[in-house]
């Protein structure tokens, strides 16, 4: 589960943030115009991010993670079905707040359903396979964008999205509310 949560996550992280600014270019966008609407969307990484950490707390985390990985599903879908600028802007808003937001569910997620004597190795190598989604994802948008367009790259977003909420919420470890030795002792049996 972790392994797939985090491949999703980061999957769709950098096929969106590597490229947005390049792909709103091909849009028809101006440079100018679109690095302040990259911007813009970056900026929204910060109450994202505060926000997951606040329903960490209030929901669990898994429920977050879902949550987030869901509401960023819908707004890359949204992103693969723009016809303006201003629909550009807030679809993408919303999937950069949703997407960071997903992390810090995962950050503390991950550590939560690994037993402390392999904590650090599960932790590191979910981290690790998620990275492997970093690499691919640059080089798939590249192949999507020219034969798919924009939808074609926030379809493939979704898709990973969904992929990953589906995984954490069927294969996930229920933490909230429990001690660490309550879910290794659960974990165990």
């Amino acid at each position: 589960m972790t392994w797939i949560m985090w491949l999703s996550i980061t999957f769709s992280y950098y096929s969106f943030f590597v490229w947005i600014p390049g792909l709103l270019i091909q849009s028809g966008m101006s440079i100018t115009k679109s690095f302040a609407y990259s911007l813009a969307i970056y900026c929204a990484q910060v109450p994202g991010y505060f926000s997951a950490a606040w329903f960490n707390e209030r929901i669990g985390r898994q429920a977050t993670i879902a949550s987030y990985m869901l509401l960023g599903g819908a707004s890359a879908l949204g992103l693969a079905f723009t016809r303006s600028n201003e629909q550009i802007m807030l679809a993408g808003i919303c999937l950069s707040f949703f997407m960071n937001g997903t992390y810090a569910g995962v950050y503390a997620y991950t550590a939560e359903v690994f037993p402390t004597a392999v904590r650090t190795t599960g932790a590191g190598l979910a981290s690790a396979i998620g990275r492997i989604g970093a690499i691919i994802s640059p080089i798939l948008v590249g192949y999507l964008y020219p034969n798919f367009g924009f939808a074609g790259v926030f379809g493939v977003t979704t898709v990973a999205l969904l992929v990953g909420a589906v995984a954490v919420v069927l294969m996930g470890v229920p933490t909230r509310g429990r001690s660490l030795e309550d879910i290794a002792a659960g974990e165990a049996a």
